[in-house]
C-alpha cells in the first residue's frame, strides 16, 4: 500500500503551519534543520512550542533568524540558493516548481513580467524555509502522495506593504484560480482576515492533489497559526496513513517501467464549429509559439449535426495563463475546459550524426537508461529530401543506420 497524507485545512494554511503540523505528527526537528541547512544560507533556528487553538492541541512554529537579521531577498537569491543546494534532485525539482508557482502569481497580481516583481513580505529567509521545509518534511515522513481539502473562504481584509487587500490576497487568488484549488463556502462563519498565505497556496498547488482517495489513518497532527481564533480554530490538520486504493500511483507506475512522472501538466480544450481550417492551423502554430507542449485536433459532431473540431493543447501548469489567453485571442471560442493531468515521459537525448546526405539530428528514447528507439528529426530529413529530390524514407533510413553505427562504435 502507498503511504499518503491528507491536509485538513480547517482555519487556513501557511508554510509555517504546515511545518508545525509535520513536527506535531512526529517529524524530527533536528533532521529537518539538518536538511534545511543544505539549502538555507545563513543561520536560523526552528522554535517549536505547544499551544491550543480552541479545543485543539497543536504545535506552533517560529523561525528565529537572529536579532540583527534584516536581509531582503529577491527571486535571484532564491534561485541561487536552490542551485547551490546539496539536497536530492527530486527535492530541488519540487522546490523550484513551488517558487515558479509563486513567481507567476506575483507577476499576475502586479500585472508585471514574470520574475520582475519586488518581494516584500515574501522576500525573507522564512519563505525559503517554508517551501524547502515542506518538501523535505514530506520526504522525511515517507509520504508518497499528499491530498488536501478545499480551502476555506474568508471575510474581511488583509494588510500588506501595499496597503489593505481582500482577505484572499491577489497573489493567493491568482494561485487559487490558475491551479483550480477548490474553495469551501460554508454557512458557518468563515475565518476573518487572511487565512491562506501566498506561500501556503503555492505549496499545496505544487505538492498536493485535490481528488478523492481512501486512507487508513495511523497518526494525526495539527499546526497552529499565530492568530488565536476558535471560530474556526486557526489550525491545519495533517493525517498520515496507508492508502487502500489498489490503483498504482503515477510515481510508482513511472518507477516500475523506468520512465519519469510529470503531474504539473494541464490539458486545455475547446469545441469549435465556426473556424476555417486555415484559421485553426494558424491557432495551432500560435499555441506552439506560446509554449504548448503539444497541440492537436479531433473531429466531432456538434449540435444541429454540424461538424466541428476539438482543439486541444497540453501545457505546463505555470504556462496555463498564456495558453488560455492564446485560445481566447486566436480562436472563436467562448469558453475552454481545463483539467490537470498526469503523464509518463521517457528520457530522451538528441545527437547529431553524419550521413551520406549531411548532418542529421536524431532523437534517442531511453527506458531505464537503455535506448529503445532511434527517431531521425523530421525537419532535417524533409529539407534534405526536398533539396535532393529523393524519398524522405531513404534519408531517414540512412540516419537510423548512422546513429546505430555511432552508438555501437567502440
Amino acid at each position: 500500500m502507498t503511504r499518503i497524507a491528507y491536509l485538513d485545512i480547517i482555519g487556513g494554511i501557511s508554510g509555517d503551519m504546515l511545518l508545525a503540523a509535520m513536527l506535531d505528527i512526529g517529524l524530527d526537528k533536528s533532521d529537518l534543520e539538518k536538511d534545511l541547512r543544505k539549502i538555507v544560507p545563513g543561520d536560523f533556528r526552528l522554535v517549536v512550542t505547544e499551544t491550543r487553538r480552541g479545543a485543539i492541541k497543536a504545535t506552533h512554529l517560529d523561525v528565529d533568524l537572529g536579532p540583527d537579521y534584516d536581509q531582503r531577498l529577491g527571486w535571484d537569491d532564491f534561485s541561487e540558493s536552490i542551485a547551490r543546494s546539496k539536497l536530492p534532485n527530486s527535492d530541488l525539482t519540487k522546490i523550484r516548481a513551488t517558487f515558479d508557482c509563486l513567481k507567476v502569481a506575483e507577476a499576475e497580481a502586479h500585472n508585471a513580467p514574470v520574475g520582475s516583481t519586488h518581494l516584500h513580505e515574501l522576500g525573507t529567509m522564512d519563505t525559503l524555509i517554508d517551501i524547502a521545509g515542506a518538501v523535505i518534511g514530506l520526504r522525511l515522513l515517507g509520504i508518497e502522495t499528499l491530498h488536501a481539502s478545499p480551502i476555506p473562504a474568508s471575510t474581511g481584509m488583509s494588510s500588506s506593504s501595499h496597503g489593505k487587500n481582500a482577505s484572499i490576497a491577489p497573489a493567493t487568488m491568482a494561485i487559487v484560480k490558475n491551479h483550480h484549488i477548490p474553495v469551501r463556502i460554508s454557512t458557518m462563519a468563515p475565518p476573518a482576515g487572511e487565512s491562506i498565505t501566498p506561500t501556503g497556496a503555492a505549496i499545496i498547488a505544487s505538492l498536493a492533489q485535490f481528488k478523492p482517495s481512501n486512507i487508513n489513518i495511523e497518526s494525526v497532527g495539527y499546526g497552529a497559526g499565530t492568530r488565536n481564533t476558535d471560530s474556526p480554530p486557526n489550525v491545519v490538520g495533517l493525517w498520515i496513513g496507508q492508502s487502500n486504493d489498489d490503483t498504482p500511483s503515477i510515481e510508482k507506475t513511472a518507477t516500475a517501467i523506468g520512465v519519469n512522472a510529470q503531474s504539473d501538466v494541464v490539458l486545455i480544450e475547446s469545441n469549435l464549429d465556426d473556424m476555417t481550417g486555415e484559421e485553426i492551423g494558424h491557432a495551432i502554430q500560435v499555441l506552439f509559439d506560446a509554449g504548448a507542449l503539444d497541440v492537436w485536433t479531433t473531429p466531432i459532431q456538434m449540435k444541429k449535426s454540424r461538424p466541428g473540431t476539438i482543439l486541444s493543447a497540453m501545457a505546463s501548469q505555470e504556462n496555463l495563463q498564456q495558453i488560455a489567453d492564446t485560445f481566447f485571442t486566436h480562436t472563436s471560442t467562448l469558453g475552454i475546459r481545463v483539467r490537470q493531468i498526469d503523464r509518463l515521459i521517457a528520457d530522451r537525448e538528441v545527437i547529431a550524426v553524419t550521413t551520406d546526405y549531411g548532418t542529421i539530428r536524431v532523437k534517442l528514447r531511453k527506458i531505464d537508461g537503455t535506448i529503445t528507439q532511434i527517431a531521425p528529426e523530421y525537419d532535417d530529413c524533409a529539407t534534405i529530401a526536398s533539396n535532393l529530390g529523393i524519398p524522405i524514407s531513404q534519408v531517414m533510413n540512412d540516419a537510423r543506420r548512422a546513429a546505430t553505427a555511432h552508438l555501437t562504435a567502440p
